[in-house]
């Protein structure tokens, strides 16, 4: 028997949780990459590492590829998150968005506690702002804003748990999103 496209699949394949997680940590990725790497220029990837120091052209080359492997890696998991995201739509089920968005914060927050913690304190590979006055306040305050955006989003996502909170994307029919009403 062939369930109705309206009527919500059985809890299978991925859920809100994992989507959102994906997203954050991708979208993290690019607004570290794009806003300090690219626009504000505060450090590269391996701007740190001995001999790599975007000093001269051929280091800046390297620290630019370095760089751009980062952003292909946020891009693949932006990419797997909105498979996930697409998979959760087609099965019928429910998209609720404002667990989505807090799950989706605390991608973002897990993503700068890794990163911040192996590649400014334990590989030392860069730093938030090397040329601060002091780099380290830079560098825990980046760790400080991903614990705000862990429990934040914790938060955040319990909202589409209480009682009678209706904040899905779902169509008044009861479609998911892109899904056609017979």
């Amino acid at each position: 028997m062939e369930t109705p496209p309206h009527t919500p699949s059985p809890a299978r394949g991925p859920l809100p949780r994992t989507a959102g997680i994906l997203l954050g940590l991708g979208l993290g990725g690019f607004v570290d990459g794009i806003v300090l790497h690219q626009i504000l220029q505060w450090h590269h990837m391996v701007s740190e590492v001995e001999g790599l120091g975007p000093t001269d052209l051929g280091n800046l080359r390297a620290n630019i590829v370095a760089d751009g492997l980062f952003h292909a890696s946020t891009w693949i998991l932006v990419f797997i998150g909105v498979l996930a995201l697409a998979e959760i739509a087609r099965s019928g089920r429910p998209i609720p968005r404002i667990s989505l968005l807090g799950w989706m914060a605390v991608g973002w927050g897990v993503f700068n506690l890794v990163e911040g913690v192996v590649n400014h304190h334990i590989l030392q590979i860069h730093r938030v702002r090397p040329g601060a006055a002091n780099p380290a306040l830079y560098n825990i305050g980046f760790l400080v804003l991903g614990a705000l955006l862990v429990f934040g989003g914790l938060a955040v996502q319990r909202l589409d748990q209480r009682p009678g909170a209706i904040l899905e994307w779902q169509s008044p029919r009861g479609n998911a999103p892109g899904e056609q009403s017979e």
